[in-house]
Parts: C-alpha cells; structure tokens; sequence
C-alpha cells in the first residue's frame, strides 16, 4: 500500500511540476510563441530522466528553450496556419446556398486534414527528442510518422479527448497538472512510431 501511495503522489508531483515548467518557459516566449518550445523541453527531459523529479532542473529546462526556440516555433505556427486555412475553408463551404454530395465530401476532408494537423504536431513533439533535422524534414517525417502505427494515434486521440474532457469539468487541474501529463502520456504512447522510425533508419544503414 505504502509503495502505490508513493508511485501516485511521485506521479502527481511530477505532473505538477512539469506543468510549472511549461508555463513559466512559455510565459518567458510571451505565451505565444513559448508553447511550443516549453512542449519541447518537457518532451526532452522526461525522456532524459523519466519521473525522478530530482533530476528536472531549470537551467537545463531554459537552455533546451532557447535551443530549440526558432525550430519548433516553425513547425508549430506552419500546423497553426493550415489549421486556420483548413476552419476558414470549412466555414466558406458550409455557408454555400446549394450544398452538393461534392461540398459535403469537401468539407469531410477538410475536417480530416483538421485533425491530422494537431496529430502531427503530436508526433513531431516526440521526434524532435532523438532526430536533429531540417524544417521541412520534420514535417514531412512527422507526417508519416502519424501513419506508421494507427493503434497508437488512436490511443493519443482517446487519451487527448478524455484529458479535455476531465479538464472541462476540473479546469485548474488543465492549468497545475493536465500539461505535463499530456506531454508524458504522448511521450508514451507514441513511442511505438520513433521506434519504427529508428528501426527502419537502421536497416537502410549501408
């Protein structure tokens, strides 16, 4: 009993703090532009060290933000922007007078090509930790890193739904501990896709 009360609040604790880590360094990007970088360091330390929270230290959490502060801020608003070109194009579609069968199959896909967006940011997330490549690289490996291992983009889209859900509801919880948590449980979940990557990187080796 005593060692699960120990793994929950060591859990928690490290919830907590990443959480606090993520919004002081996107606080230091004026939030805007520190999102994405803070996502980066919390993706690279917990590789690092795991849940020793002994280990997680700021200097090491704002040197990983200023490194990696330009690379990810491109991936993240170009994902952005074609977010918003996607919900403008949905918008334009559904406000047509004579919808067809092609405007609806249109607007599908763009709801598709909608969600796939956040995916790939998901992904890109967990490769930039162990691959150092180009902008436009990253892109196109994290997009088909999305496809390479349905079951776990499915467990990333449950998990994503059911962490927003339970944030509507406790919405304190999204701002001390449900941050952290996302990017520990993508940290996971997607794990399956780097190692495919790596073992295909391998085999192609000369």
């Amino acid at each position: 009993m005593g060692k699960l009360v120990e793994w929950i609040f060591q859990r928690v604790y490290m919830a907590m703090l990443a959480s606090a880590i993520f919004w002081v360094l996107a606080l230091c990007g004026g939030l805007v532009f520190g999102i994405a970088p803070a996502g980066c360091v919390l993706m690279t330390l917990f590789q690092q060290y795991g849940y020793d929270y002994k280990k997680y230290h700021w200097k090491e959490a704002w040197d990983l933000f200023k490194e990696n502060f330009l690379a990810t801020n491109k991936v993240f608003f170009t994902l952005l922007i074609v977010q918003a070109l996607l919900s403008y194009g949905i918008y334009l579609l559904i406000q047509l007078p004579h919808q067809t069968i092609f405007y609806l199959l249109l607007t599908i896909a763009n709801l598709l090509f909608l969600l796939l967006a956040p995916a790939v940011y998901a992904v890109y997330l967990k490769l930039q930790v162990f691959f150092e490549f180009s902008y436009k690289n990253s892109l196109k490996l994290s997009l088909i890193g999305v496809f390479l291992n349905i079951s776990a983009m499915l467990k990333l889209l449950l998990g994503t739904i059911l962490l927003l859900i339970a944030s509507y509801f406790m919405p304190a919880l999204l701002f001390f501990a449900f941050i952290g948590l996302w990017h520990f449980f993508v940290s996971d979940v997607l794990d399956p896709i780097y190692q495919t990557i790596q073992s295909k990187l391998i085999t192609e080796k000369p």
